[in-house]
């Protein structure tokens, strides 16, 4: 292989491709990111058996080839070039990477022994923005569960409503739902990606701007765009029934600015116990909003909140940490908290925004 290209480039989808690299003692050919020609461009590919990228990127090729080379090494190669253009040469397992001031020679695999990236060629199919993709899934993935015991709460489910594609995700503690805006989508029985998969594939697409066209399988879902193509393993599972637990209902109501209880929860957070734990006490009557928070072997503060409040006196204990990873991605100055009692949900949205709801159950213990 004999290739000239733009050093940029190269190292933008390499470095991306490195993201999901597999970190294999056994298998160190996951370790590689794939560099090959087809078509007159470089074709860049990493896996990690669970995802898989391939990018492709114009360059002048003299000579066609392929190599497997560490995908950490030569990702750091790059980012120390300052050169804006750079000639990669391979023969016999070995990569030599020139300009005008530096040699770089680097051992590599023979492909060989490289996995191929599966190609999704049926299934249902929709079309979303990356920055639309990328919005979708920052707004909940916090809210997923980090354990792989419940794989389909371990993920994100997306599936589509009348005019949108919805994410979702829960770890049986709280609940984030964001819906996206979307003519005619075409996803009638939903998806459920794994959290670690749909998170790389987010960073990976946040260095490109357009639309990307999902198709969706019974084992992998697909995300293609002109320069990238991704592929991941989906969970095979039902997504839990979470629309029968969100409140239709409230009987207390908090306008407040979304600052304002974000500095308060950053005060709380110095004398959380293990729970996390802040107390909300509202009472409309007295027009008073004051969260307290108390650590016995530390100290305790409260803090009142100036908030409109309609409705029913209440005192409910929250998890802290988990209305924090709420209000950094409410968009909106302002949010609304409605409250049942100190045994049910709380729903928390920013004002005038039905797009985004998030639940967080109360600490009863």
């Amino acid at each position: 292989m004999n290739i000239t290209c733009n050093k940029e480039a190269l190292q933008k989808y390499i470095v991306n491709a490195n993201r999901i690299t597999g970190k294999h003692l056994s298998l160190p050919i996951l370790n590689s990111v794939f560099i090959g020609t087809n078509n007159k461009k470089i074709i860049i590919r990493a896996t990690n058996l669970e995802v898989g990228v391939e990018f492709h990127l114009p360059a002048q090729i003299k000579e066609d080839g392929s190599i497997a080379l560490p995908g950490a090494l030569i990702a750091n190669a790059l980012l120390n070039i300052p050169e804006k253009e750079v000639t990669l040469i391979t023969k016999d397992g070995i990569c030599k990477i020139t300009t005008k001031t530096k040699t770089i020679t680097i051992k590599g695999f023979f492909v060989d022994d490289f996995p191929t990236i599966p190609i999704i060629n049926d299934g249902e199919s929709f079309t979303l923005s990356s920055s639309s993709f990328i919005q979708g899934v920052r707004s909940v993935v916090a809210s997923a569960a980090l354990s792989d015991i419940k794989p389909e709460i371990s993920s994100v489910y997306l599936y589509q409503s009348t005019d949108s594609i919805i994410f979702v995700s829960t770890d049986s503690f709280r609940l984030a739902e964001k819906k996206i805006k979307q003519n005619n989508p075409s996803l009638s029985h939903g998806v459920i990606v794994p959290l670690k998969n749909i998170i790389e594939i987010a960073h990976i697409l946040d260095i490109e701007q357009g639309n990307i066209n999902f198709l969706v399988s019974k084992n992998q879902i697909s995300c293609s765009m002109e320069s990238t193509y991704i592929t991941s393993r989906v969970v095979n599972s039902v997504y839990p029934d979470y629309e029968q637990i969100l409140p239709k209902t409230n009987t207390t109501e908090i306008i407040m600015l979304k600052n304002d209880l974000m500095n308060t929860i950053k005060l709380s957070t110095l004398f959380f116990d293990k729970f996390n734990k802040i107390t909300l006490i509202v009472n409309p009557a007295q027009k008073k909003c004051s969260i307290s928070t108390k650590n016995t072997e530390i100290g305790e503060t409260e803090s009142i909140i100036p908030a409109t409040l309609t409705g029913e006196p209440i005192e409910i204990a929250l998890n802290g940490k988990h209305i924090f990873d709420c209000l950094s991605v409410i968009e909106k100055d302002s949010i609304v908290v409605q409250l049942n009692s100190a045994d049910k949900p709380a729903v928390i949205r920013g004002l005038g925004d039905l797009s985004f709801t998030y639940l967080t159950m109360p600490i009863t213990r």
